[in-house]
């Protein structure tokens, strides 16, 4: 399972070596959102490249403000936009953001029950984005069990968590390549001490604490053991 991190901006040099892979959110690389939006770029050159839904209140990046992005920092994959629950609006706008020639382009998985999401997941594969990504707002160890029941898991393909529900998600043993991405090392909480949910959200442009900074060391490498 490979590591990825949601992490305070200014603390990305301390912490993005230890990751597997940047994984950038795309506002943040636009200066209508973000002042210090070149410094951003730079960091995160050949990051996967979030679509922010969940940073701007449910309602991702447009397409051309998510292209913009993800050429100004060559991103390794760019995910396309969706909307909680709704398979339709998220597949229309997976397939026309194909449409407009990105070379690699990941897609989240939703719809309104497990029987949807699983025909999006098929939809998703057959069209060959990666990665496709699981929502942490859905019940998706079910939709990957059903996933894994019915052998639609590939070998080949890339699949991601988008943040965690919780840490037992760190030893998913199924086909394919895995990783996440999470804030949660940074929100200044021991990850063995009991529920990781529940803290609240964390402020990316706070800087941490020598007490926090101190900790998501420790949750960081708690991490890595758990997911060997």
């Amino acid at each position: 399972m490979k590591m990825s991190l949601e992490i305070p901006l200014f603390d990305l040099a301390e912490f993005l070596p230890l990751t597997d892979f940047p994984f950038g959110l795309a506002h943040l690389c636009l200066p209508k959102y973000h002042p210090d939006y070149s410094y951003y770029r730079g960091m995160y050159k050949g990051c996967l490249l979030d679509n922010s839904m969940y940073e701007l209140g449910d309602e991702p990046l447009s397409i051309s403000e998510l292209q913009e992005a993800a050429y100004a920092c060559d991103a390794r994959s760019v995910i396309a936009p969706d909307w909680m629950d709704n398979y339709e609006k998220t597949k229309r706008a997976a397939f026309e953001m194909m449409e407009k020639g990105i070379d690699i382009i990941g897609a989240v998985v939703q719809g309104k029950d497990i029987a949807e999401r699983v025909l999006c997941f098929q939809e998703f594969q057959k069209a060959g984005f990666r990665p496709i990504c699981f929502p942490f707002r859905t019940p998706r160890r079910e939709l990957i069990q059903a996933l894994q029941a019915l052998r639609y898991l590939n070998d080949d393909n890339w699949y991601h968590l988008l943040g965690l529900h919780d840490l037992k998600e760190l030893q998913v043993r199924a086909a394919g390549s895995w990783s996440y991405d999470t804030g949660k090392p940074f929100k200044g909480i021991r990850l063995d001490k009991g529920e990781i949910r529940g803290h609240g959200h964390l402020d990316l442009h706070q800087p941490l604490s020598d007490a926090a900074r101190t900790i998501a060391l420790w949750n960081i490498a708690y991490m890595r053991r758990l997911s060997q």
